[in-house]
C-alpha cells in the first residue's frame, strides 16, 4: 500500500521528484542548531527511557577497500568530537582511525544488493543502505565526505528529536533536502526514513538516476507529507558550500564558514568530476587542508 501510495505520488518512474521550496507549503521553518525549532506536535518525542548519557551513534557506508584520504579525515572528525563511530564496509578496509568500530555491511544488506550507476558510482546502494541502517538502528548517518565540527553532547541536547538537512539549489531561490547528514535517533514504523527505506527498496536499480532515491526522495515525502518530517537545517548548517563551488572553494585559502556550521559536506562527487583526487595533499592554508591539519 505505501509502495502504490508513493509511485502515484513521485509517479513510476520517479518522474514527479521535486525541490523543496524554501518557504514549503506546509510552512516548515529552517533552522539552525543554535537556535532549534520547537518539535512539531504531531511529532513523538525522543523515548525518555533512552541513556541520554550513551554518546550518539554515527553510521558511515565505506563498501570495499581502502579508505580515502578524505574519509580518514571524516572519520577523524567525528572521533575527535566524540561520537561512537560504525564504519560498516563489505571487506577490504585496513586503514579505518583509530577508534573507529568496523561492522559488517552483510548484517544490513546482503552483497548480491550491491549496485552502481552508469557512471560507476556506488551513491545510489548508499541512498539505500543508509535508509536500511537508520531504520534498524538509528542514529546520525553522516557521508565519509563530510567533516565534523559540533560536538556530540550539543548535537544530542541541541536536537534530541533528530533532523533532516537542506541544500540550495543552483540558480533557484530554493533548497532541497540532501541526505548527506541524517540525525534519526528513535526509528518509528511509518516514519520519514521507514517510508523512504520502503520506497528505495522496491526502486528498480536500472532506472535510477542520480538522487532520485535520496535527495529528490526525501524532500518529496517531506513536501508531501510534513506531518513526518523532523526538523529541517538551513543550508549553511551542514552544506554550507554549495556542491556548484566544491572543490575549488575547497581548495580555496579565502573561503571562510559562519558560526553555525556544524557539518562541512565536501561533495566527493564533485572532486571526481573535477578530476581530483581526494587521496592528494591538500594546499596547507586552504580551508580544507586548514581542517585536515586537525586530525594528522
Amino acid at each position: 500500500m505505501i509502495r502504490q501510495t508513493l509511485d502515484r505520488t513521485f509517479g513510476s518512474r520517479g518522474q514527479n521528484l521535486p525541490g523543496l521550496r524554501l518557504r514549503t507549503p506546509a510552512g516548515l521553518p529552517l533552522v539552525t542548531l543554535r537556535t532549534p525549532a520547537k518539535p512539531l506536535a504531531s511529532r513523538p518525542a525522543a523515548d525518555a527511557t533512552q541513556d541520554v548519557a550513551a554518546p550518539v551513534t554515527v553510521h558511515m557506508l565505506w563498501v570495499a577497500g581502502e579508505l580515502c584520504r578524505l574519509g580518514q579525515i571524516s572519520c577523524a572528525s567525528f572521533l575527535a568530537h566524540g561520537y561512537d563511530l560504525q564504519l560498516w564496509s563489505y571487506g577490504g578496509l585496513t586503514n579505518a582511525p583509530d577508534g573507529v568500530t568496523l561492522r559488517e555491511a552483510r548484517e544490513i544488506l546482503p552483497e548480491n544488493r550491491i549496485f552502481r550507476y552508469a557512471n560507476g558510482s556506488l551513491a545510489g546502494f548508499a541512498n539505500l543502505f543508509r535508509y536500511a541502517v537508520l531504520a534498524r538502528h538509528g542514529g546520525l548517518w553522516a557521508d565519509t565526505d563530510v567533516l565534523c565540527m559540533i560536538a556530540e553532547d550539543e548535537l544530542r541536547t541541541t536536537a534530541p528529536d533528530g533532523f533532516l538537512v537542506t541544500e540550495r539549489i543552483r540558480g533557484k531561490r530554493r533548497v532541497q533536502i540532501n541526505n548527506n547528514v541524517i540525525f534519526h535517533p528513535v526509528p518509528r514504523r511509518g516514519d520519514v526514513i521507514d517510508l523512504a527505506f520502503r520506497f528505495a527498496e522496491g526502486y528498480d536499480p536500472a532506472r535510477l538516476k542520480w538522487g532520485d532515491c535520496g535527495p529528490k526522495l526525501l524532500t518529496t515525502l517531506v513536501t508531501e507529507w510534513p506531518a513526518v518530517a523532523p526538523t529541517l537545517l538551513a543550508a549553511r548548517v551542514a552544506n554550507p558550500v554549495d556542491y556548484w563551488a566544491c572543490p575549488q572553494a575547497l581548495l580555496s585559502t579565502r573561503t571562510r564558514l559562519g558560526p553555525e556550521t556544524a557539518f562541512l559536506h565536501c561533495y566527493n562527487e564533485m572532486w571526481r568530476r573535477a578530476g581530483i583526487d581526494t587521496n592528494a595533499s591538500f594546499p596547507p592554508n586552504s580551508l580544507i587542508g586548514r581542517i585536515a591539519a586537525r586530525y594528522q
